[in-house]
């Protein structure tokens, strides 16, 4: 350090106008600036005065320094200075939060070094509010490492932490577990009730994770609707899967969002350091793993990571690839299975099913890759494909002298169903195919109102007047089949599959499904039994008055060309009269 005595000092000048012109050098200087000796302000300028919340310079003079800096750390300084051998140190800085006479709060950067004032040694502080500045710098750090929606710790901050868990964790021998949490049904919050109900939900869903959770836990969120959370010094008791169970309970309770409820829940994935792996990489993959393991054992459950759902996540990645790829390829073909008129046997139509001819997987099942292109967005093309193939064949048929009245049966999804009606897809693949809209069944089910019913009902209307027909599925199975049948604008059912098999063997199923007939039968809709095995089946279904059947008694689902075949066919009739 170079001594201050080198320098000129203040009583190197002479006389009064050299001390004149020093006070207006202070005053005029942009920080403030306080002269002291032996803990008594000897001079001090306006911009001092203003930052200690005073009106004017004047008031300091003479007073105690510490009577304006409540900063024990300052103080101590300040009596360090002064034990001090005089001029020996140059500068000493510190930062400190100060309590303006006002009461008004600000953080003040204060630099003090050793002069000399009047031929006797002193103190010179200078101060500087950066109040602005340390707010500035504290949003910026929030921004960078917080959410602005939830305020929990975004991404960025999520995985320090995680990181110096896993640093902890190794050098204290103690475990560490990594959450995953998905919100179900988070999409349509957004598309039903908007954005603003989402965001809702979002700040809803991070309270309730934090009353999850223990102080020494993070919750953060990752994006979307993806939250995460590390659960450090796990050694002591199943308290990953206390967590997990709680955080579900949570997530089921209705929330409010704008003014009425919505019902969600929550797939929980969970991994563990060291039992699953002790690097960040492998520890996230293998609760994203957890969590699509939960997802796809039907949501609303928590699953812990196991050793065998790596070959699963491997195969599913490139299931998915495959999948985007399988309209394109060819992959994709609808098969079909007759529709019979009971009371004649001829074949009136056909249901269409969609299957997946993989080259080297061979014949992937529609509940696995169906379910998988909901998840990757691809159902909505799948749909759209599915039905115009469908209709153009139907039509193809309905050139036939023997198949004028084809009509051709495809079952949509509940989302697929809002957009068709939305986006006025149905109207372009009938005009362009050249199906009569009366040719066409679309197969519902009754949970397509438990999302949003009235946007449900003005779908299904709007449909119904363009000619659609619409059949409800799996009719008896539901919880409220009796009352949504009398709501929902169908014009036929079908008679769930699992009913058929013990018609004319177990009294009560028989007379449930002999309830089903005269039930529409009042209601003058149509009525179909589907999973037909047998001629005693289809014959206690037609002497009740069913009047369409399907199921392998007639024919297997098949492909288009195998189909042609059996177009024109009538199939046999029982006479018997089953009692």
């Amino acid at each position: 350090m170079t001594d201050s005595s080198d320098r000129p000092t203040f009583d190197q000048t002479s006389g009064q106008t050299a001390f004149d012109d020093f006070r207006l050098l202070v005053e005029n200087l942009p920080d403030g600036v306080l002269l002291h000796r032996d803990g008594k302000i000897l001079l001090a300028n306006r911009i001092a005065a203003s930052l200690l919340g005073l009106g004017n310079s004047g008031e300091l003079v003479g007073s105690g320094v510490i009577l304006f800096f409540h900063n024990d750390a300052w103080i101590r300084l300040m009596q360090s200075i002064e034990d001090q051998p005089p001029m020996t140190v140059q500068r000493w800085t510190a930062e400190m939060d100060l309590t303006r006479i006002d009461e008004r709060h600000a953080t003040i950067d204060t630099a003090t070094s050793w002069t000399l004032y009047q031929g006797e040694p002193a103190l010179l502080t200078t101060l500087r509010d950066v109040t602005q500045l340390k707010r500035g710098a504290e949003e910026m750090r929030r921004q960078a490492n917080y959410d602005t929606l939830t305020g929990l710790p975004n991404r960025t901050l999520f995985l320090d932490r995680l990181n110096r868990e896993l640093i902890r964790a190794r050098r204290s021998n103690s475990r560490v577990a990594l959450m995953f949490i998905d919100l179900d049904r988070f999409k349509w919050v957004n598309d039903t009730l908007g954005h603003a109900a989402g965001d809702d939900l979002l700040r809803q869903t991070s309270k309730r994770l934090l009353s999850c959770i223990r102080k020494s836990d993070t919750v953060a969120r990752l994006g979307g609707d993806e939250f995460t959370v590390i659960l450090p010094d796990m050694a002591r008791g199943p308290f990953a899967e206390r967590v997990a169970a709680e955080i579900l309970s949570q997530l089921v309770r209705p929330f409010i969002l704008m003014g009425q409820e919505a019902f969600i829940s929550g797939s929980v994935g969970v991994t563990v350091c060291p039992d699953d792996g002790v690097d960040l990489d492998t520890l996230l993959k293998n609760a994203d793993t957890a969590m699509y393991r939960a997802k796809s054992d039907g949501r609303n459950a928590y699953r812990f990571y196991t050793p065998d759902m790596h070959a699963e996540a491997e195969e599913r990645v490139a299931l998915e690839k495959d999948l985007h790829h399988a309209l394109n390829r060819g992959e994709l073909v609808v098969h079909y299975q007759p529709i019979v008129d009971l009371a004649s046997g001829r074949l009136v139509g056909a249901e269409s099913f969609l299957r997946w001819e993989h080259p080297t997987r061979g014949s992937v099942s529609p509940a696995t890759f169906v379910r998988l292109a909901e998840e990757i967005g691809m159902i909505s093309q799948i749909t759209a494909w599915t039905i115009e193939t469908a209709c153009a064949q139907a039509q193809i048929w309905r050139q036939r002298p023997d198949s004028q009245d084809f009509l051709i049966s495809v079952n949509i999804s509940c989302t697929r169903c809002r957009e068709l009606s939305t986006d006025d897809k149905i109207p372009d693949i009938l005009r362009k195919t050249g199906l009569p809209p009366t040719a066409l069944i679309l197969e519902i089910t009754e949970n397509i109102l438990s999302e949003d019913e009235e946007k449900a009902m003005a779908m299904l209307q709007h449909l119904s007047r363009q000619g659609v027909n619409l059949w409800l599925d799996d009719f008896g199975t539901g919880y409220s089949s009796l009352s949504v049948l009398k709501r929902l604008p169908v014009n036929g059912i079908k008679i769930d599959r699992t009913f058929i098999p013990d018609i004319t063997v177990d009294v009560e199923t028989g007379v449930l499904v002999q309830a089903i007939l005269s039930l529409a039968h009042a209601l003058n809709r149509k009525v179909i039994g589907e999973g037909i095995e047998s001629m005693l089946q289809a014959d206690f279904l037609r002497v009740r008055g069913c009047q369409m059947g399907q199921g392998y008694l007639y024919h297997k689902p098949v492909p288009a060309e195998a189909f042609e075949a059996i177009l024109g066919t009538v199939f046999p009739v029982g006479v018997s009269e089953v009692g």
